[in-house]
């Protein structure tokens, strides 16, 4: 599923859903670990590894930490101008125990909370030879 006019910058890693954007996990049936992305596994040791699922995750989460970068990603980053200075966030989903890192977005930085809840969006990077909107996973405070 896509939102229109927007694509992912890499498939995969998050999709819209009819409740918002959830990024895309994986779950092991046998040690209950979730994954992202859903293709790098790391199990709990002693773990069979039968029954690894592909799940999406909530679209809201907890603010764990933060940064506040005031240089420009590195390659293969890219995006149209400098964002500088941006948030990047710590999200954690509590019930599936797993934390998710993603650039902060809709969000003054002075108003950042640990604990505050936070929703699943996304952001765009730059628009493509075709006219549309190339985005990744963000985060912003739910309001």
């Amino acid at each position: 599923m896509t939102s229109e006019g927007k694509v992912p910058a890499y498939p995969g890693l998050f999709t819209w859903a009819e409740d918002g954007v959830r990024i895309q996990s994986a779950k092991c049936d046998s040690c209950g670990t979730y994954f992202f992305p859903a293709g790098h596994q790391q199990h709990a040791p002693g773990c069979s590894r039968e029954g690894v699922n592909e799940v999406m995750l909530p679209k809201n989460g907890k603010l764990s930490t933060f940064t506040i970068q005031h240089y420009m990603c590195p390659p293969p980053f890219k995006t149209t101008g400098d964002i500088t200075p941006y948030g990047l966030v710590v999200v954690e989903f509590e019930e599936q125990n797993i934390v998710i890192t993603g650039l902060l977005t809709e969000t003054e930085l002075d108003d950042l909370k640990i604990g505050m809840e936070m929703e699943t969006t996304t952001y765009k990077l730059y628009q493509d030879d075709d006219g549309n909107d190339v985005v990744t996973w963000a985060f912003r405070a739910v309001k």
